[in-house]
């Protein structure tokens, strides 16, 4: 009987009918707060005078009131408002949730189901069956519109967000390049691989994640201390951490501090080891120099496979090394291997081949060692120590050789 009588006088309580209602302003009585009802038929308070004010304005030139839960009318589907009728309202026992930064109702994952009435996705009211779009989830054609314009609106913000990202983000593999594969089937397979991997989409953040990195990317990338603060020095480290430096002598001679001067200039052109495929030389060129180091871009490919090495490497050669050796070169993307011609290939750049003067390795004495090409060994894969493979001698440039694990890709070679 509690149950009973609670769920009659909740059928009949209105807050609409509570208020009292002046030139559209409804004051709820016994405090200062005001209210008016939006175009979604919802109570929303009013915060500004000026809000105020354009509720009136509205209200002397349209003749309206806000009919309560029990006045309802019954129209039929043909003479529907265009906005929401003010008498859809939330049944009894689930009252309409509003938003706490908006004021706005937001839609309810598991909207109660009431026999007789019907949910709308958009003001979150529930009114007659009868009163529905034919789809049955909005109240009115402006309720169904505003769903599909911010759908829409999202889809674009998508669509922005995503195009903002740093391409350099979006980074992808550079395809492998295969030692006996035919040069015109090897082409297209790099073409086919970079177009395929070219669709993978990363996931994206949020703006505000993004944000967030960005700022700091941009902390990370001061190079110079802040004013007032002293620049990061060894002596000082080693005075604070009271930790020994290890001794120079303790090194090798490769390892020591350079005394030759880095003469390479950005922009020059040489050829290359490729770190990731150390069976595959590439064109290359300067695309950076910072003190002792240089950092090396593969021509044709993007800077995100770029690379940095020591002026005196011995994977890199000068123009016409490979040629000079017997070694393979692969050409930049675009050109054919057989078409290839570096005379011509750097008047096309204007660019200028980097001194064969500014490499260590062509004044290395050879020293003959007993390794020949196919000859069988055992390695230890360097990309996992643990493991010890069946290895085959596939290369020799001076005093090193290259190291292939049978029946394994290239990829591993050292």
């Amino acid at each position: 009987m509690t149950e009973s009588a609670s769920s009659t006088s909740g059928q009949e309580f209105d807050v609409f009918s509570v208020m009292d209602w002046k030139d559209g302003v409804g004051t709820l009585p016994g405090s200062d707060l005001k209210f008016r009802v939006n175009e979604f038929g919802a109570l929303e308070v009013i915060t500004d005078e000026n809000e105020m004010e354009n509720v009136k304005k509205a209200t002397a030139t349209t003749t309206w009131m806000v009919p309560t839960a029990q006045e309802a009318p019954t129209s039929p589907p043909s003479s529907r408002p265009v906005f929401p009728p003010a008498y859809w309202t939330s049944p009894p026992g689930c009252p309409t949730v509003f938003s706490e930064k908006t004021g706005m109702p937001f839609r309810l994952k598991d909207p109660v189901k009431v026999e007789g009435l019907q949910f709308c996705e958009n003001c979150c009211q529930y009114g007659n069956v009868d009163e529905c779009l034919s789809g049955g989830n909005y109240c009115s054609q402006n309720c169904a519109r505003h769903i599909k314009d911010k759908d829409q609106k999202e889809e674009r913000d998508v669509e922005e967000d995503n195009e903002e990202e740093d391409p350099k983000c979006s980074r992808k593999k550079k395809p492998k390049l295969s030692l006996k594969a035919d040069p015109k089937e090897d082409g297209e397979e790099r073409d086919d691989e970079m177009e395929n991997k070219q669709d993978v989409r990363i996931l994206r953040g949020s703006q505000r994640a993004r944000r967030k990195r960005r700022g700091d990317s941009a902390v990370l990338k001061q190079g110079l201390p802040p004013k007032g603060k002293k620049a990061w020095c060894w002596a000082s480290y080693l005075e604070e951490e009271k930790a020994v430096a290890v001794p120079a002598k303790l090194f090798k001679e490769h390892q020591s501090f350079p005394y030759n001067k880095n003469g390479f200039k950005v922009g020059m052109k040489l050829e290359g080891v490729d770190p990731e495929h150390q069976s595959v030389y590439c064109v290359l060129t300067v695309a950076e120099v910072c003190g002792y180091r240089i950092k090396l871009h593969f021509d044709g490919y993007s800077d995100c496979y770029d690379f940095w090495v020591n002026a005196d490497a011995l994977d890199i050669h000068p123009v016409g090394w490979c040629e000079k050796t017997g070694h393979k070169l692969h050409p930049p993307k675009g050109y054919k291997e057989e078409e290839f011609n570096w005379q011509t290939y750097l008047k096309t750049c204007k660019a200028q081949a980097a001194p064969k003067s500014l490499f260590e390795n062509q004044n290395i004495t050879v020293i003959p060692s007993g390794f020949r090409v196919g000859m069988k060994l055992e390695a230890v894969d360097k990309k996992n120590p643990s493991f010890i493979c069946v290895a085959t001698v596939t290369d020799m440039v001076d005093n090193r050789f290259l190291v292939h694990f049978d029946n394994w890709d290239e990829s591993y070679d050292y």
